[in-house]
C-alpha cells in the first residue's frame, strides 16, 4: 500500500471518558505518516467532551445532538472522512504503533474488502480469571483463524469505494452492524484479509457481574441482526428454545430436591449444568482450544473455573435472548 495513500480513522463513542484520550494518542504515535482522525462524540453525558476538546486542533470532532447508535456514528465519521482507506475503530480500545500500516498493506489487492485482526488482549489493571478467560479466547480464535478452521467474521480497515458501492453501516439495527456490513461485502464476492501479525488492547469484561452486564444487553439488542440474517429461532427451534430455557431456569430446583428429597435429583443438576458448561468446551473447537492453552500456560485457576464461566455466559445469552423474545424487543 502506497505511503501518499490517506488513511482516514473514525472512532466512535459514547461515554468513554475513561479510555478517549488512550485511544486517540495511539492513533497520533502511529508509523504510518498520512493519517486524519475523525472522533464522533455520540451525544456523551460524561467528560468525553472536554477532554475531546484537548484534541480539535489534531483531531476533526463531530457531535451528534442526540444519542443515535453505533451505525449512525460510523456512517457520520465515514461520511466526513477524507481518506481512500477508512479504519473502523473501537473507542475503549488502543492500538500499537504499527496497526495501521499493517491493517492496510492486503487492501492493495483489489479483490479484497476489507482486513481484519482478531488477537486482542484484554485491557484492564485486573488480572482475575474473566479478564484471563478472555484474553485466552481471542488468543484461541486467532490460532483457528489462522488455520483456517474459523470463518472471519467482521472486518476494521476498508477500501472506500468498496464502501461506496454495497453502502454503508445499517444505521436501523442497535448491534451486530459490524458483522451486517462485512457479511454485504461478501455477498458481493470480495474477500476478508486476516491480518495475523498484529493485535489491539480492548476493554473486553474483566469481572462476572460486567460479563453477565454486556451479554444481557447485547442478546436483548442484537434481536433485530438475528431476524435480519435468519439466526432468530423459529419454529421448531422456538420450541426447542424455550423448553431448554424453561428447564434450566429449574436448575436451583433440582439441586433443593436433591437435598431434600432424593440424590438422583443432583443427577439432573448436574446433567443439566454439563450441557451448558463441560460439553460446550468439549464440543466447541473455540473453547476447547482455550481450555488446552490454559493449561498449557500454566493457567490452572482458569481451566478450572471455565466450565462455570462458560456457564454464566451461555445462559445469560439464551435468558436474554429468550426475554427479548417474549418482550418482543
Amino acid at each position: 500500500m502506497e505511503q501518499d495513500k490517506l488513511v482516514s480513522i473514525v472512532i466512535p463513542c459514547h461515554n468513554e471518558e475513561e479510555t478517549v484520550e488512550e485511544c486517540i494518542n495511539s492513533f497520533l504515535r502511529q508509523t504510518y505518516p498520512n493519517i486524519e482522525i475523525i472522533v464522533v462524540d455520540d451525544c456523551s453525558t460524561d467528560r468525553t467532551p472536554e477532554i475531546l476538546r484537548k484534541y480539535e486542533e489534531r483531531v476533526k470532532v463531530i457531535r451528534n445532538i442526540t444519542n443515535r447508535g453505533e451505525g449512525f456514528s460510523r456512517n457520520a465519521g465515514i461520511k466526513a472522512a477524507r481518506g481512500e482507506i477508512i479504519i473502523e475503530t473501537e473507542c475503549d480500545g488502543k492500538y500499537p504503533p504499527d496497526y495501521v500500516e499493517k491493517m492496510i498493506a492486503p487492501l492493495a489487492d483489489k479483490s479484497v474488502g476489507g482486513a481484519i485482526t482478531i488477537r486482542r488482549i484484554t485491557w484492564s489493571d485486573r488480572n482475575g480469571v474473566v479478564a484471563r478467560y478472555w484474553t485466552t479466547r481471542f488468543l484461541a480464535a486467532h490460532k483457528l483463524t489462522l488455520e483456517g478452521k474459523r470463518p472471519i467474521i467482521g472486518a476494521w480497515a476498508f477500501r472506500r469505494e468498496v464502501l461506496d458501492e454495497i453502502g454503508l453501516y445499517d444505521e436501523a439495527l442497535p448491534c451486530g452492524t459490524d458483522v451486517d456490513l462485512v457479511n454485504r461485502i461478501k455477498q458481493r464476492g470480495y474477500r476478508i484479509a486476516f491480518v495475523p501479525d498484529t493485535y489491539f488492547y480492548h476493554k473486553d469484561p474483566d469481572t462476572l457481574r460486567k460479563l453477565v452486564r454486556r451479554i444481557w444487553w447485547g442478546s436483548i439488542k442484537c434481536r433485530r441482526f438475528r431476524e435480519k440474517w435468519g439466526l432468530e429461532p423459529k419454529g421448531v427451534k422456538k420450541l426447542l428454545f424455550i423448553s431448554r430455557n424453561v428447564i434450566a431456569l429449574l436448575l436451583p430446583v433440582y439441586f433443593a430436591l436433591a437435598l431434600v428429597h432424593n440424590v438422583l435429583w443432583l443427577l439432573v443438576f448436574l446433567g443439566v449444568f454439563s450441557a451448558e458448561s463441560v460439553f460446550p468446551i468439549a464440543y466447541d473447537k473455540e473453547l476447547r482450544l482455550t481450555f488446552r492453552l490454559a493449561l498449557e500456560q500454566r493457567d490452572f485457576r482458569l481451566a478450572a473455573a471455565m466450565p462455570f464461566i462458560c456457564w454464566v455466559e451461555i445462559r445469560t445469552r439464551a435468558l436474554g435472548i429468550f426475554y427479548a423474545m417474549l418482550k418482543g424487543e
